[in-house]
């Protein structure tokens, strides 16, 4: 590494200013770069965040866009600051430090390694296998909402998770009318069903049904579970995005970070509607 570069200024943002900077963007008009070990990735990260430890980064530059805005964080804010001064010495144009790390970062975090699901689709899938699965995650997110309903007798928990259900119609409409215009017919995208049901964010239907325990559930628990799915959702199609090869499929995916990020949005207006 080259350690007089270190000395270059950097600008740094707080968590709150990182923020305001990513939810005012689309996903394809910055970079989210993580730069801990990866068993810190895992435990926890920013959605959509790209890993590549700071020992790394000189070996790794060529898949960084220089000339895209770039935040760096890491624990506390240390290695993404030396990191942020590296890359500002590197020229790259526009680089922020996020202060404070994600140790500061209130809200939403994914868990899990780099690689979960992204066995879900081979890299050089086309538009067609992206879409067929991106309709197969809203509709299994869709599966699981409305079982868990099923199983729940309280009538306000029934009605929200009906709700969130009715909620991915949405996406699945979009992704039917892609879908259709791409056949030239009128089929849906195969969708597994039950026990091998998929949703959002690559996790099993049925397994995910199985550690949740419909008496004890309360509304909070419900937004809390829904908030978690939109944020696992956005950090899985960032990787996939990152990992498709055809550029229909990774605008794709990229459409759908940003529309997760309305969802979670949503989401958190109507948890402060309804609980406070």
């Amino acid at each position: 590494m080259k350690w007089k570069a270190l000395f270059k200024g950097v600008n740094s943002l707080s968590t709150e200013e990182a923020k305001a900077f990513i939810a005012a963007r689309l996903a394809v008009d910055y970079q989210l770069l993580d730069v801990r070990q990866p068993q810190e990735y895992e435990n926890e990260h920013l959605p959509g965040a790209l890993l590549i430890p700071i020992k790394q980064l000189p070996e790794e530059l060529a898949g960084l866009d220089r000339k895209k805005p770039l935040l760096v964080y890491c624990a506390v804010g240390g290695r993404s600051r030396a990191a942020a001064q590296f890359l500002a010495g590197q020229g790259f144009e526009e680089v922020y430090n996020i202060s404070g790390g994600i140790k500061k970062w209130q809200g939403g975090k994914a868990t899990g390694p780099e690689l979960t699901g992204l066995d879900l689709i081979d890299a050089e899938a086309d538009f067609k296998n992206g879409l067929t699965l991106s309709y197969a995650l809203e509709d299994g997110l869709q599966q699981f909402y409305a079982r868990l309903a099923e199983k729940i007798e309280n009538s306000e928990q029934k009605i929200l998770l009906s709700r969130l259900a009715g909620f991915e119609d949405k996406h699945k409409a979009w992704l039917a009318k892609e879908f259709s215009l791409l056949t030239e017919d009128d089929s849906l995208p195969s969708t597994p069903q039950g026990d091998k049901a998929v949703m959002e964010g690559g996790r099993s239907v049925q397994q995910f049904l199985a550690r949740v325990r419909p008496e004890f559930l309360t509304l909070e628990d419900i937004f809390d579970m829904a908030m978690m799915f939109e944020t696992q959702a956005m950090d899985l199609y960032s990787r996939l995005a990152r990992q498709a090869q055809d550029d229909s499929s990774r605008e794709l995916f990229l459409r759908l970070v940003d529309e997760e990020k309305m969802h979670l949005g949503y989401l958190e207006e109507e948890y402060g509607r309804m609980m406070g």
